[in-house]
């Protein structure tokens, strides 16, 4: 099984796979890019494509190929490898999954079998004839039927149970694991009855669980208008983006994305023309739902229920996205000049009105300029009523990290509060002063960061500029063997000695060796010389410490000598 893995590994461009994540450029002999794993302006995200691997500076995480993708997916090794030799042609012969894989595949199998079910009851079936009129009868199209997979589940306690336990196989057990059923000391019933089914499936397009919109007439009081299936193993609400894995590529066509909050949102924005749609759990984007953005777009157009000025889990999700490069723009579903008729929520607006929406859609403004809008709607301008918007606003302010957009809405809201800029910018002071006077204290008490010594730094650069420069065989000769005092660096270099590669060092050599690499330092003799003459110059000052008795002093005198030279010569 190794040597799959590594045929797998051998064949797979890390340069290329990572780039369908992260946009690369090049750095030397690396490509640098933002790192998709923490929120950061500037590029610290660095692979390196002779090594086959990849370093965050930023954040320390690193790996081959495989890391990389496990991390970005969320998936298994296993998951992982299947996809990656499925790419490049590699047929898997001697792989054993884990348990553990295999308990998520059989999920996804479970997933995926209910969800044809479902959406064979809805379409070809006489029980599911009075559902496919009532979702006909909303707005929603056959085409969207079939292309977002809707289903039915029935009235009744047992359908799905049937269907898994007596046609296919499963277990009670895999049923509940899957969050399609609910235990009972009778045995357990459907999680799923007499509702209207939508598959909730992940990007690549994998059914993980469902949502279940109840029937007109049907009580519910018995689960709720929406049911979902409950947080499982492969089904986590925050990292999922329903339409993602069917509008993707409209997405990245259109360069940017309409947010909104129900699957009804969705296909009817889908419908009215608006195809880079995806819509989310609530009013809170998450880190996980903006990592999976990014992949395919910088600009997030929000067309969310919850006032996003007023709601503190919705403003989170909002700075996440700006943190990690986002231009945020927000449809004002409020304003009786975009929304005349008062439209509830979206999917109403798009299947009544499609090219009010699109429109809408087209005029969605700066979420900054919403802030304002919002706020000024919600407090006024009395006195009071301005206090109450610099209370709210200003904290949002404060946090704009580019000091152009900063300095634009700052003069903004002075002009709508009838203040001046002066008097915005000093409450804006106070109210960082506040925070900042909490968090100086926790800084203040954390150790600082071992400083590296300058002879340390220097036995760095020499190292990476060896082997950049495929110079690695000096290392291994005096004089300048004798000048690394680091005994990691000692190793490495009698490793080297034997003729090994980076990539074929012992693995507590490697990596530390193998992120000297990952920067966009060019070889250049004549840096080559000025680290090694800085070298010889430490070398010789602690060679000088050591020396104190008066038999010493001839010996002194020809190190300082020499000092004195190298000197001159910088």
């Amino acid at each position: 099984m190794v040597d799959q893995v590594e045929e797998v590994k051998s064949k797979v461009d890390i340069v290329q796979t990572v780039s369908e994540y992260v946009k690369l450029t090049k750095a030397g002999r690396n490509f640098k890019g933002l790192c998709p794993f923490h929120g950061e302006k500037t590029p610290s995200f660095m692979v390196n494509p002779e090594l086959q691997i990849f370093k965050c500076f930023g954040c320390g995480v690193g790996g081959d190929v495989f890391e990389f993708v496990q991390k970005m997916e969320g998936a298994e090794f296993g998951e992982v490898l299947r996809m990656m030799a499925k790419k490049v042609g590699v047929e898997l012969t001697s792989y054993v999954p884990t348990k553990a894989e295999d308990e998520r595949e059989m999920l996804y199998r479970i997933n995926q079998l209910t969800a044809d079910y479902y959406h064979y009851l809805l379409t070809k079936h006489e029980v599911g004839k009075e559902a496919l009129e009532y979702v006909l009868g909303r707005g929603i199209t056959l085409d969207s039927v079939e292309k977002f997979k809707l289903g039915f589940a029935p009235e009744g306690w047992d359908f799905l149970i049937k269907f898994l336990t007596g046609k296919k196989n499963f277990q009670m057990a895999d049923l509940e694991r899957g969050g399609l059923v609910i235990a009972s000391p009778k045995g357990g019933y459907d999680r799923f009855r007499n509702r209207v089914i939508f598959p909730l499936t992940n990007h690549r397009g994998q059914v993980v669980g469902f949502a279940g919109r109840v029937m007109p007439g049907s009580d519910e009081k018995s689960g709720g208008k929406y049911v979902n299936t409950s947080e499982t193993e492969i089904y986590h609400k925050g990292d999922l983006l329903y339409g993602l894995d069917i509008n993707k590529m409209e997405i990245k066509s259109a360069g940017w994305v309409v947010v909104v909050e129900g699957e009804i949102d969705a296909i009817a924005s889908y419908q009215a023309g608006v195809r880079n749609v995806v819509a989310i759990k609530g009013s809170a984007l998450t880190q996980r739902q903006v990592d999976l953005l990014k992949r395919y777009t910088d600009t997030l157009i929000l067309a969310l229920d919850a006032d996003l000025a007023g709601d503190m889990a919705a403003r989170r999700g909002i700075e996440m996205a700006e943190k990690g490069g986002m231009i945020i723009k927000v449809v004002e579903t409020g304003s009786v000049r975009v929304n005349p008729k008062k439209y509830k929520d979206p999917g109403e607006w798009a299947i009544d009105d499609a090219k009010g929406w699109v429109k809408a859609v087209e005029e969605a403004v700066p979420i900054y300029d919403f802030y304002i809008t919002s706020a000024v709607e919600r407090y006024g301008l009395e006195a009071v009523g301005k206090a109450k918007i610099g209370k709210e606003l200003l904290p949002i302010w404060a946090k704009i990290e580019d000091e152009i957009t900063k300095g634009h809405y700052i003069k903004r809201l002075a002009e709508v509060l009838g203040v001046g800029e002066g008097d915005v910018r000093r409450q804006m002071e106070k109210t960082l002063n506040s925070k900042a006077d909490g968090a100086g204290k926790q800084e203040a008490q954390k150790p600082s960061d071992q400083v590296k010594t300058r002879r340390e730094i220097l036995e760095e650069d020499l190292i990476r500029l060896a082997l950049v420069g495929e110079r690695s065989e000096e290392l291994t000769k005096e004089p300048i063997k004798g000048w690394i005092q680091s005994e990691f660096w000692k190793k490495v270099i009698d490793e080297l000695a034997k003729g090994l590669s980076v990539k074929e060092l012992p693995a507590e050599l490697r990596e530390r060796t193998a992120g000297l690499l990952m920067s966009e330092w060019e070889f250049s003799e004549g840096e080559w010389v000025k680290v090694l003459r800085e070298m010889e110059m430490e070398h010789i000052k602690a060679k000088k410490a050591g020396l104190e008795s008066e038999k010493d002093l001839p010996e002194i005198a020809e190190l300082a000598k020499r000092y004195n030279d190298l000197t001159k010569g910088r």
